[in-house]
């Protein structure tokens, strides 16, 4: 009996863990994977779209699915969210397993990754095809973070540049007067002394000049950008030279120095949390704060905030940098005409008359018509967008693996050790950067 009830007790676990090993790992939002049978002749073709967002995020994809729907009869589109950090590793891995979505949303760091997997197509045939779309009805310097080598690749769905958000209760409270289109560094940092209140005289304002973005590597971008300066070759091979320029040096030393010379920005909270996470600015604490569009409306219904916008200072140039998101066309695609009549749809004029209520459209004659052009806030986004200069990580699909990781560093250690010699930090960071780089092209 003893045996008998062993033997059951170990085909019991055996069953236990083929089953485990079966049943995928739970997820927020799990990607269904392509249909294990195509549709038969006189039916729909199936069309399948992955994206990254979730929750009220889906709304306006299925707006613009049901009204493609609506108008293309012959064709069914499948919205699939795939939620999690593992996003564009799971994307690649349908795609090597032949199962990926026909259309992918990915952001704009990614899409030199997605290019050299041979993940994605180029969208020029299509472009100029039976169903062609011009690149013309796109805002300004749009179209370019979804070209790669010379091609184009993806199309555009939301975007954000960089803009100083300030507080009027704060200014109107100490009799400042808001920051104007045009200002310069000098003028930020004069500003934020201004506003850096330390009533009681204890070392620790009430009230802080401007929030910064401690150790976010990529918003540091529009600094070294604004210094004139560039992290990397524009053939993508070299960082030494460039990382440690005259420039960057020069950006890295003023940035710092507005946390730990002039005093005028909070210290970072949390250099693990994006941009420092601080919450000085949202708790009217802050009188400015440079970052991206993403927490507007929350500002704008915040009852600590009176809420002006300007663009960036100039620093030598006048500079800003682009956060962008877009679709494009896997390679696997099943059928990669009826996926194009979509993507022509999705992020052409029909798409934007959607997303103008969520996002900024991408397309001009909807910021237009829409009024976004002209509203205070949301115009000095759209006109910002003439100041964009190339990120860094264009000219390298390995920047994330090699700079990326180096430049954080730089900034944690100027930040913590203020006596840091700025020119020996930024040697090293680029010779840790070209190692990393001259390695990663080895392979």
């Amino acid at each position: 009996m003893r045996k008998i009830l062993w033997n059951l007790l170990l085909v019991s676990i055996v069953l236990s863990m083929l089953l485990s090993a079966c049943t995928p790992a739970s997820t927020p939002t799990q990607a269904p994977t392509a249909p294990t049978t195509a549709p038969k002749e006189g039916t729909k073709s199936i069309v399948r779209v992955g994206t990254g967002d979730s929750g009220e995020g889906l709304n306006p994809h299925q707006q613009i699915i049901g009204q493609f729907e609506e108008a293309n009869k012959d064709v069914l589109v499948q919205l699939e969210a795939v939620a999690g950090n593992d996003y564009y590793a799971r994307l690649l891995t349908q795609v090597a397993a032949g199962a990926a979505p026909d259309i992918m949303q990915i952001g704009d760091d990614a899409v030199p990754q997605f290019v050299d997997a041979s993940a994605i197509v180029p969208l020029d045939s299509y472009l100029t095809g039976k169903d062609p779309l011009d690149l013309g009805i796109y805002l300004p310097n749009l179209v370019t973070p979804g070209k790669y080598k010379g091609k184009q690749y993806m199309l555009p769905k939301d975007f954000s540049p960089l803009a100083v958000y300030y507080n009027k209760k704060i200014f109107d409270q100490y009799k400042v007067p808001y920051p104007k289109d045009g200002w310069t560094w000098d003028d930020m940092l004069k500003t934020a002394q201004a506003l850096t209140i330390d009533e009681n005289k204890d070392g620790t304002p009430e009230v802080w000049g401007i929030q910064l973005t401690a150790n976010w590597t990529t918003g540091f971008e529009y600094w070294v950008s604004a210094a004139g300066g560039r992290l990397i070759s524009e053939d993508g091979t070299k960082f030494v030279g460039y990382m440690d320029s005259p420039e960057v040096q020069s950006a890295v030393q003023f940035f710092a120095d507005l946390y730990n010379k002039h005093k005028v920005a909070p210290p970072p909270a949390d250099f693990s949390q994006w941009a420092g996470g601080n919450p000085e600015f949202e708790n009217g604490k802050a009188a400015m704060r440079l970052f991206g569009r993403w927490p507007q409306s929350g500002y704008l219904k915040n009852p600590n905030i009176d809420l002006g916008i300007v663009g960036p200072p100039a620093g030598k140039v006048r500079a800003n940098i682009l956060f962008w998101g877009g679709f494009g066309i896997a390679s696997t695609a099943k059928n990669p005409e009826a996926a194009w009549r979509f993507l022509r749809f999705y992020s052409g004029e029909p798409g934007a008359q959607i997303w103008k209520d969520w996002a900024l459209p991408a397309v001009t004659t909807v910021a237009e018509s829409s009024g976004k052009n002209k509203d205070p806030i949301d115009a000095v986004w759209i006109a910002e967008l003439a100041n964009v200069k190339p990120r860094a990580y264009t000219f390298t699909p390995f920047w994330g693996q090699t700079a990326d990781p180096a430049l954080r560093t730089a900034l944690e250690t100027m930040l913590i050790k203020p006596d840091s010699n700025v020119a020996d930090v930024m040697k090293t960071a680029a010779a840790e950067a070209q190692k990393a780089l001259d390695e990663q092209m080895k392979k």
